[in-house]
């Protein structure tokens, strides 16, 4: 974080207090959202490239957060006036002075944001400095300024032979923010594009060895007719060679080889005749199976597709949260896909009977979402009786339309409980009581 940019940051917020901190909520591991009196600005915490940014795009995380800390910014923050905000000398410390009131009192405290290379922390203080909780908690072991609740926090001695700087307030704060926000984005966007671009490369590659690896239909139905003929032939001569201990056999001027495990003529019969029944029930779930697997590929192709032309840095760690679940658990084939949007839970249907198995398993109360009059994918928000915000339904829309294999546009899309949707024949459906939102395709 640069140090005069911090400043004016400071500066700009001195210049307008007291300003109401309307919300500050995480969005991601390191990553903190502010809306101070209808600004939105983002703290990243993050070690190494910690700073303050502002963006017009929209940063959704794919979980919701919940920790000791996360509830103690609510106590503590939200809806607090920032009375002063001030930089620690020419260290990169931001401290925002809040004003709360809670039960008839008023609480004073003081949101420390630590942008100090390899050591960023956000931290909660009172006025004597004594520490109410913090993103990073540090023993002594790990530093001489330990960072725990109920301890005094040290201050960080300032650089020696440290230039003192100075505000310069040339050019825009706001678009020296969002530039900084363009060049993070710059920065970490591509190495993640090409990682989660290369496990699904890896997905598609290896449902094309499985469907190579499928048998041909027409050889099978053939060699079913043939192991078929074998048991006729041999049941309409067998009064002829009752006592038959042989390997082979010619008959009506055919040399049949004997199944291994056949102890006489009619064991052999028997076999055969079981081999014909299954190599033709083969050779039909054949065409099943290659209809599932290039189901499965096509929606992987429009995936990675989506995720080479992902603009947002915070799209692509929804898209990635489906494949990290899918790293840790490592058990196969799953039945569908799922994503994670401020922690609900979305899943989508990789083909036909994938579909067949989301509809049956959501529950009444989730809501399910399919594009209007065009053959797609089925989607299910896991919800049950949790209040699903707009966001996160037009959010998963997106998704949605991102995977159709088609070219770009508005696409509407209809939504409605699951308690709502009729399964008639296989993934086919009617529904009722649905809403409509429209959807871009870029």
């Amino acid at each position: 974080m640069n140090l005069n940019l911090l400043k004016r940051f400071s500066s700009f917020l001195n210049d307008k207090t007291p300003l109401k901190l309307r919300l500050i909520k995480r969005i991601g591991d390191n990553l903190f959202k502010l809306d101070i009196a209808g600004s939105i600005f983002y703290f990243d915490l993050s070690k190494g490239k910690s700073g303050i940014f502002v963006t017009e795009d929209l940063l959704l995380s794919p979980k919701s957060y919940n920790a000791p800390f996360d509830r103690s910014l609510e106590k503590y923050c939200v809806n607090a006036f920032i009375t002063k905000a001030q930089v620690d000398g020419e260290n990169r410390i931001l401290q925002l002075f809040l004003e709360t009131k809670h039960s008839y009192k008023t609480l004073e405290v003081i949101l420390q944001a630590e942008f100090t290379g390899r050591n960023t922390n956000l931290i909660l203080l009172n006025n004597e400095q004594v520490v109410l909780d913090a993103l990073r908690h540090i023993t002594l072991s790990q530093s001489f300024r330990e960072v725990r609740i109920n301890k005094k926090l040290l201050p960080l001695p300032q650089p020696v032979f440290a230039k003192k700087v100075m505000i310069e307030k040339e050019g825009d704060l706001f678009v020296d923010l969002k530039n900084l926000f363009v060049y993070r984005k710059q920065e970490v966007l591509e190495k993640r594009i090409l990682k989660v671009s290369l496990y699904i490369q890896q997905k598609i590659l290896h449902l094309q060895e499985i469907l190579k690896s499928l048998g041909n239909k027409e050889l099978l139905e053939q060699k079913a007719k043939e192991e078929l003929e074998f048991g006729k032939v041999i049941i309409h001569n067998l009064y002829r060679f009752l006592d038959f201990r042989g390997k082979e056999i010619v008959l009506d001027g055919k040399l049949i080889v004997l199944p291994p495990k056949a102890h006489s003529l009619s064991q052999a019969a028997q076999i055969f005749f079981e081999n014909s029944k299954k190599l033709y029930k083969k050779a039909q779930n054949i065409y099943i199976q290659e209809n599932h697997l290039k189901e499965k590929i096509n929606f992987y192709q429009n995936l990675l597709g989506m995720v080479q032309n992902v603009t947002n840095i915070h799209d692509l760690e929804i898209l990635d949260s489906n494949f990290q679940k899918d790293i840790k658990k490592s058990k196969g084939d799953k039945a569908f896909e799922s994503f994670f949007i401020e922690g609900f839970k979305i899943s989508i249907g990789k083909s036909e009977r994938e579909n067949i198995v989301l509809l049956k398993e959501a529950k009444a109360e989730d809501l399910w979402l399919h594009i209007r009059d065009i053959p797609s994918s089925h989607c299910i928000i896991h919800s049950g009786k949790s209040k699903i915000p707009d966001i996160i339904i037009y959010k998963a829309a997106q998704i949605l339309v991102g995977l159709l294999k088609s070219y770009g546009g508005s696409y509407e899309v209809d939504y409605t409980k699951r308690k709502f949707v009729k399964i008639l024949e296989g993934a086919k459906v009617v529904y009722a009581k649905e809403q409509t939102l429209k959807a871009i395709k870029e």
